[in-house]
Order: C-alpha cells, then structure tokens, then sequence
C-alpha cells in the first residue's frame, strides 16, 4: 500500500510525540516520587516533633518512645532534646552519660537556639567538665544576651569557679531584669562573702531588686537592723509597686520578730494613703475620722472582732471632735455578746506615755468596762483606765503607761470584767472619741 505525502507526514509526527510523552511520563513519576518522598519525611519529622513535645516524663514507658522518636526522626532536635531530659531525671550515672550525649546532638542541630546550648552547658557542668560547660553558657549568651535565665546559670558556673566578679555581675544583670532571682543572689552572695555586707554590695552593686532581697534575707538571719537599713535604700516609689511583695513579707518578718517600730516604719512605706500611716507612739486614727474596717484590718489599725453583739459602728451625731465618733450599742443577756476592739500601737522601749480617750455612757450591767495598755510581747497588762461608768457629757479617761525596755510594741485594748456566768445583761450605748498617746517625762 503506497501511502500519499499527507499520510506519511501524519504517521511521522504520531510517532515523534509518542517518543515526547516517554520521557515527561518518566519526569512526572520522578516528581510524584520526591514530593511523596518529601511529604513523607515532613509528616514523618512533624510528627515526632509533636510526640516528643508533649511525652508525659512520669509514665514509665517515655524513655522507649522518645529513644524510637530519635530513630523517627534523627535530625529533629527536639527528639534528642527530649531524650536528654528524660534521660537526666534517672540519676543513673550511663543515662547521665546518654543525656549528656543527645544534649550534644540537640545543640549541633539548633546551633541558634540558646535553650539547647543553655541545657548542654548544664549538663556538661553536671558531668564535671566546667570548660565546656563555659563554652556552652557562653554561646547562649551570644545568642540571648539579656536573658536572666542564662545570666543566672553562667553566672552561678563563674562563681563556682571562684571567679566571683564575673559571677555576680552576672547575678546581678539576672536579679535586675527578674526579680525573681534576687532573692536567690541575695541569699548566694550573703554565703559566699560571709554576711559582709560590704563585699556583697562591692559585688551586686547597690540597686533597689538587691537591696530589697537582702532585706528579708538579713531578716531572716535576725540581721533586724540591717535588714531594715537595706529596706531604706530602696525607691520609695518602687516600694509600693514592683517590690511591694518583698515589703509584705518583710513587714510580716518583723511582726514575727516582735519589732514593731521596724514593722510600722515598713508598713508606712508601702501605704499610699499619707492619711492613716503608722507611726511610732501614736494611736492610728484616733478620731475615726479615716473610717474603720470591720474585717482585714491591717496590724497598726483598729482591730473589731466578728459577730453579732454587741453593734459596733461610727456616729457622726454625737462626737467630741471631728465628724465621728466610735459608737458600741448593747443588747445582750448573754457573756458571749462582746466583741473585742484593739490596736496595736509601735512604741519605744522603756519610754512612758500618757493614753488618754473621751467618752460618754448609759450601758446598764454588772460588769465593768476599761480600756486597758498591754505589753503587745506578752500580752501582760501595763496600765488602764478606771471603770467607764454612765456619764451623759464627754468624759476624758486617761493612764501612764511605761513600757518594759526591749519591748517596743504595745496593744490598745477595750476589756470587759465581772461576766463570769454564762448570763451578764447588758444594754445601752457607749461612744469613744479622740483617742490619744503622748510620750511624757519618766
């Protein structure tokens, strides 16, 4: 069969495409194949990356699965990071070993990640190789310069190495940006200089974060007076806000200690109010012209105990002085219908005061009331007043008060006697006005 021109050209190109179509069937199998290929180790890596981020370190079995997740996926440093940590919680000297080693392999494969060298250099100081450790703490720092987790840890490795300049100045920079730390590098470089606080400020400078910490280290070593020295070096601002928790506690250190001049001083200081601050031999709000607080009332401000009877509360009708006046109303057959009204007062020791109130009554009963100055130590009575009888006119009542020397802290109390019965009727009104302590002549 003789084919025309035009059949012969067609059959020619028919088989040139088939000749075209083998190798692009082959180049889109290969692509298929490597992006197949591909999206298997992405899913494969993501995979692991995800297991070994959320292994649960107390079941016994995460060993085996984070050692298979370094099989799954051996170049993912998260895996040989999670093998490390895992390992090093088993204090096994070989698992050390083995931390130590996926440590190394984590930090080679996130040679910019400065967790991983700050991990390695820890466990490279854990194995006892301090020079390397270095390096690791180092490369951290190169990678996250002002972060106090890796100023504490390089700094704390310099201090162990005796180089202590370097060390807490390290210590410092951490304690500066969290204040978390300082307290910890107050208490580090009050042992190793040995409670010098000259070598310890030489060393850690003499900031607020510093100087707050070492004020309730140094409280806690009974150190009262320097403690309360380094609270005094501290901003007055940042005393009432960034480092507010350090001067609560310290306050409560004080109390503790029975210091309550140096409590009253501290509880000044973190008050905004100026209105109502504590201060030495002087009752607090003995007007009520600043209110009183029925519940939570701080230390060194008016004391009302819970409970029903008697009715305590302020007057503005009947007053000596001011706009109020403390008025207690009862109406009660029975001993447990009295509720306790106190402050506690920071004095100086073995100094005398004159304490003085006005007041005004119709309370009928066979009991008595006074108001009576005890030692805030131990709650032993100083002084007190004579018996409050009915009066219907404003009536001062007073007594000299000398405290004990090496207490400075008194407690202001109203005390009810003669109930001594399950039954004590009482009924009427008693106001308490102009509250007052002056320090006079022995």
């Amino acid at each position: 069969m003789i084919l025309s021109s035009r059949e012969k050209v067609h059959s020619l190109s028919l088989k040139i495409l088939k000749l075209d179509l083998l190798p692009a069937r082959i180049a889109i199998v290969a692509t298929a194949l490597i992006c197949l290929s591909t999206a298997w180790l992405f899913i494969k890596w993501n995979f692991a990356n995800v297991v070994a981020s959320h292994i649960d370190p107390e079941r016994p079995e995460s060993i085996l699965v984070a050692d298979w997740l370094t099989q799954v996926a051996p170049n993912d440093p998260q895996t040989h990071f999670t093998a490390a940590t895992l390992y090093e919680k088993t204090f096994n000297a070989d698992d050390l070993s083995r931390s130590l080693n996926e440590y190394e392999t984590a930090a080679a494969l996130s040679p910019n990640n400065f967790v991983m060298w700050l991990d390695l250099g820890k466990a490279r100081s854990l194995s006892g190789d301090a020079e390397r450790a270095e390096a690791a703490y180092r490369r951290a720092s190169d990678l996250a310069p002002n972060y106090a987790t890796v100023r504490w840890a390089y700094g704390n490795l310099l201090i162990r190495q005796d180089r202590l300049g370097e060390g807490f100045a390290l210590l410092a920079k951490a304690a500066d940006s969290n204040a978390g730390y300082s307290d910890a590098a107050a208490v580090t470089a009050l042992q190793v200089f040995d409670g010098d606080l000259v070598q310890v400020r030489q060393a850690m400078g003499d900031g607020d974060a510093i100087n707050a910490s070492l004020a309730t280290a140094l409280a806690n070593g009974a150190r009262y007076d320097e403690a309360l020295d380094a609270w005094s070096r501290v901003a007055a601002d940042v005393k009432r806000s960034k480092f507010k928790e350090s001067g609560e506690k310290l306050f409560g250190q004080m109390v503790a200690a029975k210091k309550y001049r140096y409590a009253a001083n501290i509880a000044a200081s973190l008050q905004d109010d100026n209105n109502n601050l504590p201060l030495v031999g002087q009752i607090g709000n003995g007007g009520f012209e600043n209110g009183v607080k029925l519940r939570n009332a701080p230390l060194f401000e008016w004391q009302i105990a819970e409970g029903v009877q008697p009715q305590i509360g302020l007057n503005e009708t009947q007053k000596y002085s001011g706009a109020y006046s403390l008025l207690i109303v009862f109406n009660s057959f029975e001993t447990a219908g009295f509720r306790s009204v106190a402050q506690t007062v920071a004095v100086e020791p073995g100094a005398a005061y004159r304490f003085s109130v006005f007041y005004k009554s119709d309370v009928k009963t066979s009991a008595t009331f006074r108001w009576e100055v005890a030692d805030a130590v131990t709650s032993a009575p100083l002084a007190s007043t004579p018996s409050l009888v009915p009066v219907t006119d404003w009536t001062p009542e007073t007594a000299v008060v000398k405290v004990p020397p090496g207490v400075d802290g008194i407690i202001v109390r109203f005390v009810r006697e003669g109930c001594t019965g399950p039954s004590c009727p009482t009924n009427g009104r008693i106001l308490f006005d102009d509250f007052e302590l002056i320090k006079i002549a022995e």
